[in-house]
């Protein structure tokens, strides 16, 4: 199997509890061996108790993943902590923020992680959203030909050759709604996959 991963961080302004910064010095979420590490460091002079992490695939839906126990931060220094989440939801977007209770919560944190199975390509999120991307294999970065067939088999636009391991599907041509059928050959090996345009 082969792991691709997105990572985006989405600001989504102050919390009504006021400037979290103030309180949160640094926090982020990259991937470890196809894991959230989710790191932060309270601001100096800041101390709270039992810090939660939180975890969701909708932001209207978010769960307590991790609480740190007891008290945390210093009266005159940074302190640094990390948590490791096992549990992603693969092929999916998966959101996570710190809750510092009282004192607010962290922007939203954002992470997918795509998982490929067999040759077939993914395209994710399907149906297509303008942020859709068609991920494939191609460790080794070779010449790879993307071709895209409409569903009464005609190809539509020219075909696309990169040496990278997605494409952006608004990069493929496609601009009206229905199922699309892709081909995507690497090294006389041909894989495809399917997606649809609502």
């Amino acid at each position: 199997m082969r792991w691709f991963v997105s990572l985006i961080i989405a600001l989504v302004g102050l919390n009504s509890y006021g400037q979290i910064e103030l309180y949160l010095s640094d926090y982020q979420l990259i991937e470890e061996n196809n894991k959230a590490l989710i790191t932060w460091t309270t601001s100096a002079g800041f101390t709270c108790e039992d810090i939660t992490i939180e975890h969701g695939t909708d932001t209207a839906e978010m769960t307590p993943v991790y609480k740190y126990p007891g008290v945390c931060g210093s009266t005159s220094t940074e302190e640094s902590y990390t948590y490791l989440f096992r549990d992603i939801i693969y092929n999916s977007t998966n959101y996570f923020r710190i809750n510092l209770g009282r004192y607010g919560t962290s922007p939203l944190m954002t992470i997918r992680i795509v998982k490929l199975e067999g040759l077939n390509p993914i395209v994710y999120p399907n149906p297509i959203q303008p942020s859709s991307v068609l991920v494939f294999r191609n460790p080794d970065r070779d010449e790879a030909k993307i071709t895209v067939i409409n569903a009464m088999g005609q190809q539509v636009g020219a075909d696309v050759v990169t040496r990278q391991r997605e494409v952006a599907i608004a990069d493929l041509g496609v601009q009206s709604p229905g199922t699309y059928f892709l081909f995507i050959e690497i090294n006389g090996i041909r894989s495809r996959g399917k997606f649809t345009v609502l």
